[in-house]
């Protein structure tokens, strides 16, 4: 057996074809050329360094250098306008706060896109009743050199991001926007006119009916519960712990728990235990009572209190029961066993979606400088939501496939091009698994695009 790589007829993801169709579908091209203007040469065909840079995520590129895989075999014919590494890094460098915010518009308006061309399918159900969940992460960052990052309260250097995803029960989550922020950012940070923004993207996707945000106790601010009541939507947050929280909960009756078991038991960071067993109690608080730190006014809604027992027990026995205790403040009409309940399943759809980051694009932020970052982190979303549409264009499997299924079952697909009669054939392999799947997606995304 030999190995030589002198073939110039082999296409290493052929999955970019409807995808990049996709986009085709949407005017991408025309939205980037009109939103995205920098100055110089370096911003010259905005529309095709960008889908030059999705292209590349879209295939687990996480760094400049990976975005050469697009320059392999024969992808220069079948893709036009293909640029380099270098050349894309440089366009990253030329973006300014004016060009990030642009950009963050831009995607904000393809996911809009997306959700009316896929009817209904990117998110079903999304005019009756639809979740968005609010959190930051703080990505580790090793260059020494790149602006912004600095170290947080993980103690790991590194960039902060904002993000906000919108889901249904029963569509997988896409990203309604995100925001790069130094390393150490307050959670609170410009988070109120982060979510008011993610509000209105998610209602042109079409969330006209019932919308919950649900976010963790960084995000118990007056300002931003307003501005999720003033958007006409309901709330779930967790509580920060203080003296007058303790006070309210020590006044629950002992009769008012309801004993609970986990499905799944939920492993507490803190004391390295998996919880099995859990109570939950509900009474009515009302929160930022001072109108001075709190201009906005105070608010009332319930407060749902998860409890669960820590084994102290010595030798000598236990003396008495230690309990630990998490409130969520709440406007939803659920009863409380079921506002608990949904309250949790926040983390488990956020962070599915911070997990498909990390497996591509967001690996690394692969620039010195921080609004080519903050650049990267956009596309990267961008990326993740088209490859959402893509997924469900394709199949009810891949309707809720993670993004690391779809790019190895969609994209990753080599095929041999040939040449008959005017005509390019893409040669893919014999019984490939997902091959009607692939050929569905290919005749799907063939059609005549829409008018926006």
């Amino acid at each position: 057996m030999r190995a030589r790589f002198d073939d110039q007829s082999v296409v290493s993801h052929a999955g970019l074809l409807p995808l990049l169709r996709l986009t085709e579908n949407i005017g991408f091209a025309d939205l980037a050329t009109e939103r995205i203007r920098i100055p110089g040469p370096a911003g010259a065909n905005p529309d095709a360094k960008l889908l030059s840079l999705i292209a590349g995520m879209a295939t687990g590129a996480d760094s400049i250098n990976d975005l050469d895989v697009l320059r392999t075999g024969a992808m220069d014919r079948v893709f036009t306008g293909i640029r380099a590494p270098s050349t894309l890094g440089t366009f990253l460098r030329g973006f300014d706060i004016g060009h990030a915010g642009a950009l963050e518009a831009l995607t904000a308006q393809v996911l809009t896109r997306l959700a009316h061309h896929s009817e209904d399918r990117l998110l079903p159900g999304i005019g009756d009743y639809a979740i968005v969940d609010l959190d930051s992460k703080i990505t580790r960052v090793h260059g020494r050199r790149k602006v912004g990052a600095n170290y947080g309260y993980t103690h790991v250097r590194g960039y902060n991001f904002l993000a906000a995803t919108l889901a249904t029960p029963i569509a997988a989550p896409v990203i309604l926007a995100t925001r790069l922020r130094g390393g150490q950012a307050d959670t609170r940070r410009n988070a109120t006119s982060f979510l008011r923004q993610a509000l209105r993207t998610a209602r042109g996707c079409g969330a006209t009916g019932n919308l919950l945000v649900r976010g963790d106790s960084g995000y118990y601010v007056c300002s931003l519960i307003h501005a999720i009541t003033d958007a006409g939507a309901r709330f779930s947050i967790t509580l920060r712990q203080h003296p007058g929280l303790h006070a309210v909960i020590a006044g629950i009756d002992e009769h008012d728990w309801t004993p609970i078991t986990y499905a799944t038991p939920v492993f507490d960071e803190d004391t390295q235990t998996w919880i099995h067993t859990a109570q939950v109690a509900e009474t009515s608080y009302t929160a930022f009572t001072n109108p001075t730190e709190h201009p906005e006014g105070p608010i009332t809604a319930r407060l749902i209190v998860r409890r669960y027992r820590i084994d102290t027990r010595t030798e000598q026995g236990e003396l008495f029961p230690v309990w630990r205790y998490q409130a969520v403040f709440t406007d939803t009409g659920l009863d409380t066993v079921a506002a608990e309940q949904q309250h949790r399943g926040r983390a488990g759809t956020i962070e599915a979606v911070f997990a498909d980051l990390n497996n591509s694009a967001l690996a690394h932020f692969p620039s010195g400088q921080f609004h080519a970052n903050a650049a990267w982190l956009t596309l990267a979303a961008l990326t993740h939501n088209l490859l959402r549409a893509l997924g469900v264009l394709t199949s009810r499997f891949h309707a809720r496939a993670r993004t690391g299924t779809l790019r190895r079952q969609l994209i990753a697909v080599p095929a041999r091009v040939t040449r008959t009669a005017r005509t390019l054939t893409l040669r893919l392999p014999q019984n490939w698994p997902q091959r009607d799947s692939w050929h569905g997606l290919f005749t799907t995304t063939a059609g005549p695009p829409p008018t926006f």
